[in-house]
């Protein structure tokens, strides 16, 4: 595990100026509002917000506009929309699961379980859910019972639950700040993460971890082997709005990415309010928004790298882009960029620590035009 240090604020805002980070932070809802805790992006666009110090449920749209969606809950947490198309409901201090119909109607599914605080749905559609206390992640059966799955293994009062592309589960722990990744065909767990004071919940985009410094007012961003690092947040309270790393929160709590997952939503817990810090997707800069004047992928630099390489590519028009990484037998090892972009020059990096020394390739593939470059990773 590697925690990077920051650059100095002032040295960070000269580069924000110049426009070298793309990552802002602002306010889409001002509290205080009808929630504070797990934020559950819907089938329908919505975001689904939950009252730890309450009862409710909120709806969010896109554009801002919250309504209670349900009520009736004790402590309602880390919610979860199930492939019937109903969102889980559990209540930490009621002890039990609810769902939710489309139409706001509330069903128990589980009448009792001690501190249930997050809810993740299974590939086969089983759901696991964390309790806080006594710490444990269950498995439920379809008749509503439940036995325990996980146990022990550093698990100390668990709130976030992640899939990873490969079928990993991410497990993060509100009371230590640790993360784990667990191998589901083995049950072993390994320690990814070891973040300071309490974390609130965490969310995943393209197989990176972003989580909310809930005691130190930070959002934090982890590979999967590890390397921390803040995307968000100076560590003071408050609700500054502008370049993230100069903006400030108030107990950051839940966090949800974005239909596009180049945004990422986030609660206050102390303020009630609804943060929105945009263009994280791993670290992806737009350099220049001239449209140049044809499609271009620069080699990679450095290269020979060691773990860290920079890939430039430029796009003449906004288009669906596509930038990945393959294996010299033609295996997908990941994918950098694979969503729209408007038209202009952009930077990404690869983070290849997780990956062995070797030939590797990256493509950019957009509107037709395809190139492939050779790089060469070596340890």
């Amino acid at each position: 595990m590697k925690l990077k240090f920051l650059l100095s604020p002032l040295f960070v805002l000269m580069l924000s100026a110049a426009g070298i980070f793309s990552q802002t932070v602002s306010t889409l809802i001002q509290g205080p509002s009808t929630f504070d805790d797990c934020l559950t992006l819907g089938p329908d666009g919505n975001i689904y917000a939950s009252r730890y110090s309450g009862s409710v449920i909120t709806k969010i749209t896109p554009q801002g506009t919250s309504s209670i969606f349900a009520s009736g809950f004790n402590s309602p947490n880390g919610t979860a929309f199930g492939p019937d198309g109903y969102l889980y409901v559990p209540s930490a201090v009621g002890n039990r699961i609810d769902k939710v119909s489309p139409a706001g109607t509330v069903t128990n599914v589980v009448p009792y379980m001690p501190g249930a605080s997050a809810i993740l749905f299974r590939p086969d559609g089983k759901m696991i859910v964390a309790c806080y206390t006594p710490t444990a992640i269950n498995l439920v059966e379809l008749n509503g019972s439940y036995a325990p799955l996980y146990t022990g293994n550093g698990l100390n009062g668990p709130i976030g639950l992640r899939y990873t592309s490969t079928g990993k589960l991410i497990i993060g722990n509100f009371n230590d700040g640790k993360i784990f990744s667990v191998d589901t065909a083995t049950g072993v767990f390994t320690q990814i993460a070891d973040l300071p004071g309490s974390l609130g919940f965490l969310e995943i985009v393209n197989d990176v971890i972003y989580s909310t410094g809930f005691d130190v007012n930070k959002i934090f961003r982890t590979t999967l082997t590890g390397d921390t690092m803040t995307v968000a947040g100076t560590g003071a309270s408050g609700q500054l709005n502008g370049p993230a790393l100069l903006s400030t929160f108030s107990r950051p709590n839940g966090i949800v990415k974005s239909i596009t997952g180049d945004t990422l939503f986030i609660s206050d817990y102390q303020t009630r309010s609804l943060r929105v810090l945009s263009g994280i997707t791993l670290g992806l800069i737009n350099i220049n928004t001239v449209a140049p004047e044809r499609y271009a992928l620069g080699q990679n630099y450095p290269n020979p790298f060691n773990p860290v390489t920079n890939i430039e590519f430029s796009i003449p028009n906004t288009s669906k882009v596509k930038l990945v990484i393959y294996d010299v037998q033609g295996r997908l090892v990941e994918t950098l960029v694979d969503y729209d972009l408007k038209a202009g020059s952009y930077k990404t990096d690869w983070y290849a620590s997780a990956y062995s020394s070797g030939v590797y390739f990256y493509k950019l593939e957009t509107d037709g035009f395809a190139e492939t470059k050779k790089m060469i990773l070596t340890k």
